[in-house]
């Protein structure tokens, strides 16, 4: 159990066998209440307090903390948020490029703010919202203001390091979690799908060899990552399928496979026009079998043949293609270079050519490989055809042949009944 020891006064006992207080040598200097306990793991700790009432609640706190599981110690939480993120990170076991991401963002974000060097237990929702604010009016290079959903994800990374510190029992609640902190809201923006005349544009204004790209984003909804590992091994001529089983993508400046985001592999089905052109393709420019390390720089060497590579027979490089390929052919084709107007940008066009045509959404996320069923909704949703015209006519074909009011004049429709009814609301009556 606690203890609570005065250091002002000590207790002596009188020749008469009573006791009385008496002055220490410490009255009146320093903190006049004492606190012992012993923690969970047998060590014992102390601290003092100026009031007995302090002092009472405190050791009530801690025995209770003791009994329920909630005990905190207090020196392990004098870590800084510093040290405990960069351990944080070391220890998540997401792809290599997924924690050069969060690292990234942590330098540029975090790093430079008082949050950074704070100890995690004097890390308080007033700080969080204060460090928030000053993203808030952050530019980027190119001038414009930190995107809010940036933000959010930054946000995000700090949230989750706070709570591997709560569930490490090195602070007591996340302070990210506080109904005063204002987490980031996504930029209301939406997508905008390219003209059909942009994607044409794209594809007659590529160098030959790089044109299949358009196709595969285009016509399959595959990621730029995605198109840079397609072997003729993923595509099923015959039964009219291709499996999205890996991309190419940049781990510390080095390129290597994976697995498409998310881990998520998928079948997406292979229109004719698809077809056509990769087989052209193919028998232009046979398959190159080009040698990757998986998902780590220093992982696995693994050997798969590209339906597309560049002319030194190498798996394309998103740096470079996207400067010296893409953006001079969207140049030409007058398309503004912009993040929006990337290779993503046929992604979103062949989700919007299936909403249009009214493929459920559940198909287009499929297809697409999202995470669920509500961010393609989210993403798309302004896409999808107006639904209130499909809806009367849904209402009419399954009730009117029963319980239609033409039904019962005639054959005549509620329209017919309507205009008998204006019309003979117009015509002059007789006085009664």
């Amino acid at each position: 159990m606690a203890s609570i020891e005065d250091r002002w006064h000590r207790t002596v006992k009188l020749p008469d066998g009573t006791t009385a207080k008496e002055r220490t040598d410490r009255y009146g200097t320093g903190l006049r209440w004492l606190v012992r306990w012993r923690e969970p793991a047998g060590n014992e700790r102390k601290q003092s307090f100026a009031k007995k009432v302090d002092a009472d609640a405190h050791a009530n706190r801690v025995e209770a903390d003791k009994l329920t599981g909630a005990y905190i110690d207090v020196r392990a939480g004098k870590e800084l948020f510093s040290a405990y993120a960069t351990r944080w990170l070391a220890d998540q076991t997401t792809d290599a490029l997924t924690r050069e991401n969060i690292g990234g963002r942590l330098r540029r974000y975090v790093e430079p703010y008082p949050l950074w060097n704070s100890p995690l237990n004097q890390i308080r929702a007033g700080a969080l919202q204060s460090w928030l604010k000053s993203l808030a009016v952050v530019r980027t290079s190119g001038g414009s203001p930190l995107a809010s959903s940036t933000r959010g994800v930054v946000f995000s990374h700090v949230s989750a390091i706070l709570n591997a510190a709560v569930d490490d029992g090195l602070i007591g609640k996340n302070p990210a979690r506080s109904s005063s902190v204002s987490a980031p809201r996504p930029d209301p923006r939406k997508v905008t799908p390219w003209p059909r005349e942009w994607v044409i544009g794209m594809h007659e204004q590529l160098p030959e060899r790089y044109r299949p790209f358009v196709t595969l984003g285009a016509g399959l909804g595959l990621r730029q990552g995605e198109m840079f590992g397609l072997s003729p091994d993923d595509v099923d001529f015959l039964r009219g399928w291709v499996k999205v089983q890996r991309q190419v993508k940049i781990v510390g400046n080095k390129l290597v496979f994976a697995l498409p985001k998310g881990r998520k592999v998928r079948q997406v089905p292979l229109p004719s026009v698809v077809r056509d052109e990769l087989a052209a393709h193919l028998a232009a420019h046979s398959a190159v079998t080009v040698t990757l390390p998986w998902e780590e720089p220093d992982g696995a060497p693994t050997a798969v043949p590209l339906v597309v590579t560049t002319r030194e027979s190498r798996a394309c490089n998103r740096n470079h293609f996207n400067q010296e390929v893409w953006k001079p052919a969207q140049e030409r084709v007058g398309i503004p270079s912009s993040r929006e107007n990337g290779c993503h940008a046929l992604r979103h066009h062949y989700a919007s050519v299936l909403l249009d045509a009214g493929e459920s959404i559940k198909a287009v996320s499929e297809y697409l490989g999202h995470s669920s069923a509500a961010f393609t909704l989210r993403t798309y949703t302004h896409l999808m055809p107006e639904s209130e015209s499909r809806t009367r006519a849904a209402v009419d074909a399954a009730l009117r042949p029963q319980c239609a009011p033409g039904a019962a004049e005639g054959g005549l429709t509620s329209t017919d009944v309507q205009n008998r009814r204006n019309s003979s609301d117009s015509m002059p009556r007789s006085a009664s």
